[in-house]
C-alpha cells in the first residue's frame, strides 16, 4: 500500500530497486492518477519463472494537506506458470500532509484466482524529521486460518535526489519460539529534476 494515500504528480517518473531483484516503475499519469509496473527478473537466472505485476493507485484529497481518500491494487501473473495470478485491491485513508501522516488501509488479497475470505489490514506512518530524513513504519496484519501481523521501523534519506530506504520487518506468527527480524533496503531514483517525495 505504499505508505500513504498521496500519489506522484502530474509527469512525475521513478525509478525503485529493493535487494536488487525488485524493479518497479511508476508514473504520475496525473496528480490524482499514478501507475506502476513492476518486476523480478528471474528469467535472467536460466530462463526461471519470472513474477511481473501492475500497480495503478487513485488519490482523492478531500481537505488540502490534511485529509485524503485513495484505492489502488497490484495485479501480478508469473510467466512461465500456469495459474500463477495474484495481487492484491485495496482502499486507504491518510491523515496529514505529505511531510507528517498516518494511514490505516484494508484490502483483499487474491492468488490463483481464489480471494482471501478476510482482510488484510495496514496502518503506517510517514514523519519528516529533518530537510532529507523521512520516519517510515508499516504495520499489517494478515488473517486467514491463522492471523500473522508484521511490524517494521526504518526511515529513508535523501542523498543527491535519491531516496535510499533502509529498515527492519519483524513477523509475529501463531504459536512462534523465535523472533528474528528481515532488513529491508532500496533505493528510489527521480527520473526528472523534482526531489523524491513520498507516495
Amino acid at each position: 500500500m505504499l505508505y500513504n494515500t498521496y500519489g506522484l504528480k502530474r509527469g512525475e517518473v521513478y525509478y525503485q530497486n529493493v535487494w536488487v531483484l525488485f524493479n518497479q516503475v511508476s508514473v504520475g499519469v496525473g496528480n490524482n492518477f499514478s501507475i506502476g509496473v513492476g518486476l523480478v527478473p528471474l528469467f535472467l537466472i536460466a530462463g526461471a519463472p519470472t513474477p511481473v505485476w501492475l500497480i495503478p493507485k487513485v488519490s482523492i484529497p478531500v481537505v488540502k494537506d490534511k485529509f485524503a481518500i485513495g484505492a489502488g491494487g497490484m495485479f501480478g501473473t508469473v510467466l512461465g506458470t500456469e495459474k500463477s495470478g495474484f495481487g492484491i485491491v485495496y482502499g486507504i485513508t491518510t491523515f496529514g500532509s505529505r511531510d507528517a501522516n498516518v494511514s490505516l488501509g484494508v484490502g483483499y488479497g487474491y492468488l490463483s484466482g481464489d480471494w482471501a475470505k478476510k482482510p488484510m489490514i495496514n496502518i503506517s506512518s510517514f514523519i519528516r524529521v529533518s530537510p532529507r530524513t523521512y520516519i517510515i513504519t508499516e504495520n499489517y496484519v494478515i488473517s486467514g486460518e491463522s492471523t500473522t501481523v508484521l511490524i517494521s521501523l526504518g526511515a529513508r534519506t535523501l542523498v543527491k535526489r535519491i531516496g535510499i530506504d533502509y529498515g527492519l520487518f519483524m513477523p509475529f506468527f501463531p504459536d512462534q519460539d523465535t523472533y528474528f527480524a528481515i532488513p529491508w533496503f532500496g533505493i528510489t531514483v527521480p527520473m526528472h529534476k523534482a526531489k523524491v517525495d513520498n507516495r
